[in-house]
């Protein structure tokens, strides 16, 4: 089997090859491809300017490349500044960009334990030497400096601005109820944390002390979310800006970037306690039901499917009920916590939602009590003085979501399809077959429509009235 490929001898222009980095390239060079997980090289280089052309200048001056993965993603060694440690962040081959570790010694002792939270590298199937280079990182005393968390996100987009002022917990306050209390020790903390910032003390501790791993500094506009897995501790956890939920608003970190909320978590067996008396080994339905009672409903197996096989038991954790307990029950039991959140049908609104608005509104489809602040403006649509798009402008800043329709039997899962098209639903079809079709701005075909006018809803209407018919008010 050859050998890893390691080009350290030169660095790119600006730049030194930091000792350690030279050392461990000689290392590497004598091991195996495969044995410390999945990369194509360690080789030291400029920046691509295609990754950010726009940012190409200051990456290329203040970091470069040094490891390659299979997906083309790269890392590289970024200088914070202020005379911080040279730290390591992934440079995504979709864009995504976040620290690994805010120090090159960081990296690696995280690399030996298979903590790097990078698939590649941390594969239990190719990392047969990881033993190996914890010895040779002992052998040499590396040890990770104290170093402030760097946030390579944050530094993309330039200078941070403060938040906003906004609480450490989102706008409700979270009184457990007497489910939550039923919940073992390490559930609860779990539990507790839900719909917290990622900055909240109580966040950091959890995440840092009891799973041992590292809270996401941000999350931005290209990486929307961040997975950190504890599965020694049967954790895994969800943190995102963007919970689609009128109490967990956008906190900006800077233009592009922003604190993100616990938002979900999936927890596993080997968390080590069952989840309100239900063993993880439950074989039927059966079981549970005698210990749970009937489920709170079935729903499909996938979001295109209808026929409801998958039970489940929902319970609130909190009395305001934005944190909630999810048990499904499908050959296996399967455990979530997750903060309450609305199906996403346009996150980014354009003339066809504003058709849209109009339509619903004076059809009856939109649930009016959510928006207090813009009733006037919606019965103003509904009464055709306002159009959709007026609406959409002042009242849906972060788009539309399914819980801004009324909650009838499969309105907003028939809606989620329209706008996703699936099952043979897309609003896009419907209304290319109503108003024409042209090229749109990123090369697929387009409605012709340029005004969401009343003339163009009652041009839609018939077609938008057989799709949703079967929730008209008669």
């Amino acid at each position: 089997m050859a050998n890893y490929t390691v080009k350290l001898s030169k660095a790119p222009k600006g730049h030194e090859i930091p000792p350690l980095l030279a050392d461990l390239g000689a290392w590497v060079s004598k091991q195996p491809h495969g044995t410390l997980g999945w990369f194509d090289a360690l080789e030291a280089e400029p920046i691509p300017k295609e990754w950010n052309p726009e940012l190409a200048d200051r990456l290329r001056r203040d970091a470069f490349a040094f490891l390659h993965l299979p997906d083309g993603s790269l890392l590289a060694l970024v200088n914070p500044g202020a005379g911080a440690p040279w730290a390591v962040a992934l440079l995504g081959s979709e864009g995504e960009a976040r620290t690994v570790a805010n120090s090159l010694e960081e990296f690696l002792l995280l690399w030996s334990q298979g903590e790097t939270d990078l698939d590649d590298l941390d594969d239990e199937e190719g990392a047969s030497d990881r033993k190996a280079l914890a010895a040779w990182l002992k052998a040499k005393k590396v040890k990770a400096p104290k170093a402030k968390a760097f946030d390579f996100a944050a530094w993309l987009d330039g200078d941070a601005v403060l938040p906003p002022a906004a609480p450490s917990v989102a706008a409700h306050t979270f009184t457990p109820t007497e489910v939550m209390k039923k919940l073992g020790p390490k559930a609860q903390r779990l539990a507790s944390v839900l719909g917290r910032r990622a900055d909240d003390p109580e966040v950091i501790a959890y995440v840092t002390e009891a799973l041992g791993k590292r809270v996401p500094a941000s999350t931005s506009v290209n990486t929307d979310s961040v997975n950190v897995e504890a599965a020694k501790h049967g954790v895994e956890i969800v943190f995102t800006h963007d919970i689609l939920n009128d109490a967990f608003p956008l906190v900006p970190k800077t233009a592009k970037t922003f604190i993100p909320y616990v938002a979900s978590a999936w927890v596993r067996s080997k968390i080590g306690e069952d989840v309100l008396g239900v063993p993880w080994k439950v074989k039927t339905e059966a079981e549970i039901t005698k210990r749970l009672g009937a489920p709170t409903g079935r729903r499909a197996s996938f979001m295109n499917e209808d026929e409801p096989t998958v039970a489940y038991w929902e319970f609130a954790l909190d009395t305001a009920g934005q944190v909630w307990l999810e048990l499904e029950f499908d050959a296996s039991l399967s455990v979530t916590v997750a903060v309450k959140g609305a199906g996403e049908l346009a996150p980014y609104p354009d003339v066809t939602t504003g058709l849209f608005i109009g339509y619903a509104a004076t059809r009856g489809l939109l649930d009016g009590s959510r928006f207090p602040a813009h009733r006037a403006l919606l019965e103003a649509v509904a009464a055709r003085k306002a159009k959709g798009s007026e609406f959409v402008k002042q009242a849906l800043p972060r788009g539309l979501w399914d819980d801004h329709l009324r909650d009838a039997p499969g309105l907003r899962l028939m809606a989620y399809r329209w706008f996703h098209n699936m099952n043979g639903l897309w609003i896009t079809a419907d209304l290319k077959k109503t108003f024409g079709k042209r090229a749109g701005a990123f090369g697929h075909d387009a409605p012709k429509l340029d005004d969401d006018t009343w003339d163009a809803v009652d041009k839609a209407a018939p077609l938008l009235d057989k799709r949703f018919a079967a929730w008209l008010a008669k």
